[in-house]
């Protein structure tokens, strides 16, 4: 049997010419970061013909795009409108919207009085201080402060025109809450980038630690097949093959360049202006499939250590994808 033929059986690329070393592309700033938390707050106030308008909003993580508006009774019809507004900017995120007015005007109330009710009430009173032997006069004042005896209507009236004095107040508190959104995101950005580098450079090292495993594993398999055959003969032709498939099996050229692709689309990502959140947690996720099938197939201590690495910087990054739209 010719064992030279054992270094080129099943043998393993050497990964130059898989794929561009990533770490240094992590490395460059984006000149106009479009990454977007989703933890923010704006204000804005504004005059209007009712009285003084305040709107907050505030943003936190949620899985979901959920929006939460609290408003004055009277204009609740204004809710579905302003839902409107932030779910055609917003794809995700619990949003909160407090609007507050200084003084709607007495001219907009109309206090009614439920006479039934009044009558009822005096009646069981009547009772009361009948069975209970009492002296106390019943008043106006008494029965008016019952509950519901006395209600107070907000006059509907027409409200369009106070809606085009509260839209933009609403639209500068979201775009107050935007800014803080977008700043935020720019530090995440760069921090997720520092990770994505360092995830870069442990493949690189695995890559560069992986053929010199390999060259290692096969000069063992070399010498004892040369102290087997001093006892034995072996079909060449089926050890060949053997060591074909114990090659296969141990080949992670496959898991690296989808590694380094999924690195690459993440590092797109980091630069769209659109929400990603979502595209970056399945990135994460294949990520961590790929390099636990390093570990696997590998079975060396070296490239183990770099693959715990890497899913310890997977981990941090993953904490961080979680605040982002």
């Amino acid at each position: 049997m010719d064992l030279s033929r054992l270094s080129t059986i099943g043998g393993h690329p050497t990964f130059q010419s898989i794929s561009q070393d990533l770490s240094g592309r992590f490395e460059t700033e984006v000149k106009s970061p479009m990454l977007k938390s989703m933890t923010g707050f704006g204000r804005g106030e504004g005059e209007t013909t009712l009285g003084s308008v305040f709107v907050e909003t505030r943003s936190v993580n949620h899985r979901y795009c959920d929006i939460n508006i609290k408003l004055p009774k009277r204009l609740t019809p204004f809710e579905n409108r302003i839902k409107e507004m932030i779910r055609a900017q917003v794809s995700r995120g619990r949003i909160d919207i407090s609007v507050k007015l200084d003084s709607l005007g007495e001219e907009s109330l109309q206090l009614i009085p439920d006479l039934h009710l009044a009558k009822q009430y005096y009646q069981a009173l009547q009772s009361l201080k009948k069975s209970l032997n009492l002296k106390d006069k019943i008043t106006l004042e008494l029965v008016a402060g019952a509950k519901d005896v006395i209600t107070v209507k907000e006059e509907a009236g027409d409200l369009e025109p106070f809606w085009q004095e509260l839209l933009p107040v609403v639209k500068r508190s979201f775009q107050d809450l935007e800014e803080m959104k977008r700043s935020e995101g720019e530090s995440l950005s760069k921090d997720l980038r520092q990770r994505l580098g360092r995830i870069a450079q442990e493949i690189e090292e695995i890559k560069h630690l992986f053929p010199s495993r390999l060259e290692a594993y096969r000069n063992r398999l070399h010498e004892r097949v040369r102290s087997l055959l001093r006892e034995i003969d072996v079909d060449p032709s089926r050890f060949q093959q053997e060591v074909a498939l114990m090659a296969e099996r141990t080949d992670i050229t496959e898991e690296i360049v989808r590694a380094e692709s999924h690195l690459a689309q993440f590092l797109s990502l980091l630069e769209a202006d659109e929400p990603v959140g979502r595209k970056m947690d399945f990135l994460l996720q294949e990520i961590h499939r790929e390099v636990n099938t390093v570990s696997a197939k590998a079975n060396d201590a070296e490239i183990s250590q770099r693959v715990v690495e890497i899913k310890a910087e997977l981990e941090k990054i993953r904490e961080q994808v979680q605040n982002i739209e």
